[in-house]
């Protein structure tokens, strides 16, 4: 189908005011793919112009990725956000491009996917799996970029951050990618209205999203805030909680947790100490590190009783309460979670490179390594902190042959 004047110029509407909405939202609303889905859908559906009358020639992708530019384009020249609007182009053009290409590839009988649309006297149930799939890996296509940008920035394993990527855009951009095949399939038979008709799904299903997404993000500025009272009361070093939250959540990531139970590690790094805020005398320094056990087991059981008393954290009570268990003790119980011994680990080695830990400063990381293996495997698990010294060479705190040489 030759992309009209008058399906450009809808979809250019439908378009600019998807990006005004999203403009004008807050937080994580500021993802929503209706202007997305709407640009896939003419991708995979229209070509513009026909280049020696084949509209399955890859410059026909080219009307769409114009509809989709100038849309952006007007509305970051309207709001004076001209350089701001590069990422929204990216986005977009990316999914253009990648639904444009996968529709223009010849099958096995030499059809392409845009004339089976629309030669086709009835839409088959094939053909409408194969744009689904089509619209799923154009939506996809922009997170996989943006998750191996930033795990080349924080230098982190790609699958952990695609993963954090998937989890956090996935089932909207799935709603988008949905929502972008019905109007595609729809243009035959209603025109350029389908484009405005099958949006009105994801506009209600957006607020209910980002009102979930609002909720989640004011829980987690509580759990931050939690975590600042032992610290703002003087018993913790400063930004301790943080930084043990920094290093469990990739340990546990290598050791195979689940994108899912990764917020869990997170909150209960940042929340572990919290018990204490009930010692009558505070610890030096903070450092639990130096403490006899039974003592780490009574902050951990304060902090434990503290969690349990709140609806949202008393799932959390549990794990924080068996971080003050040394590891021979809870191999013999056998029922202590991962996250107890990964934020075990990580609080003794920041503990251990701390300020708080003795008069002229923290132990070098090294220095703190073998300190920890020394009390391997009575202290702590052998697997967090073999997976701790592989984090510290890939942030560049060890070298390769210090990190060989802790690993022998």
């Amino acid at each position: 189908m030759a992309l009209s004047w008058e399906t450009a110029l809808v979809g250019l509407v439908v378009m600019v005011l998807s990006e005004v909405w999203r403009q004008s939202s807050s937080g994580p609303a500021r993802d929503a793919p209706l202007a997305q889905a709407t640009a896939v859908a003419l991708a995979m559906a229209t070509a513009w112009p026909f280049p020696r009358g084949h509209p399955d020639h890859l410059v026909g992708m080219l009307g769409p990725l114009v509809v989709a530019a100038a849309a952006v384009l007007l509305v970051a020249a309207w709001r004076r956000r001209i350089p701001s609007a590069r990422r929204e182009l990216m986005r977009l053009g990316t999914s253009v491009v990648v639904a444009g290409l996968l529709v223009r590839i010849p099958g096995p009988g030499g059809e392409t996917l845009l004339r089976s649309v629309w030669h086709e006297r009835e839409t088959t149930v094939v053909i409408a799996v194969l744009l689904l799939l089509v619209a799923v890996l154009a939506a996809a296509a922009p997170l996989v970029w943006r998750g191996v940008r930033a795990s080349v920035r924080s230098r982190t394993m790609a699958w952990a951050t695609l993963s954090g990527e998937f989890e956090r855009q996935g089932p909207v951009s799935l709603a988008g990618a949905s929502t972008a095949v019905v109007m595609a399939l729809a243009l035959r038979e209603l025109g350029p209205l389908s484009l405005v008709l099958f949006l009105v799904p994801l506009l209600v299903l957006q607020p209910a999203v980002t009102r979930q997404r609002d909720i989640r993000r004011a829980q987690r500025q509580t759990i931050f805030a939690l975590a600042r009272l032992p610290e703002e009361a003087g018993l913790a070093m400063s930004g301790h909680a943080a930084r043990v939250a920094e290093l469990a959540v990739p340990i546990a990531r290598d050791l195979g947790v689940e994108a899912a139970d990764l917020r869990d590690v997170e909150a209960a790094a940042l929340l572990h100490d919290i018990g204490q805020v009930g010692l009558s005398r505070p610890v030096p320094g903070g450092a639990t590190v130096e403490l006899s056990a039974r003592d780490q087991r009574e902050i951990a059981s304060t902090g434990s009783s503290i969690l349990g008393r709140t609806a949202e954290l008393s799932r959390l009570a549990s794990v924080v309460a068996d971080v003050g268990l040394a590891h021979h003790r809870a191999d013999e119980r056998g029922d202590v979670a991962l996250a107890s011994r990964i934020v075990r680990v990580a609080s003794a080695y920041d503990d251990l490179t701390g300020r708080g830990t003795r008069p002229g400063g923290g132990s070098a990381p090294l220095e703190a390594l073998e300190r920890l293996l020394r009390s391997t495997p009575h202290e702590y698990d052998p697997e967090v902190v073999r997976v701790l010294v592989h984090q510290l060479e890939r942030r560049g705190s060890l070298s390769a042959a210090q990190a060989e040489w802790l690993s022998r």
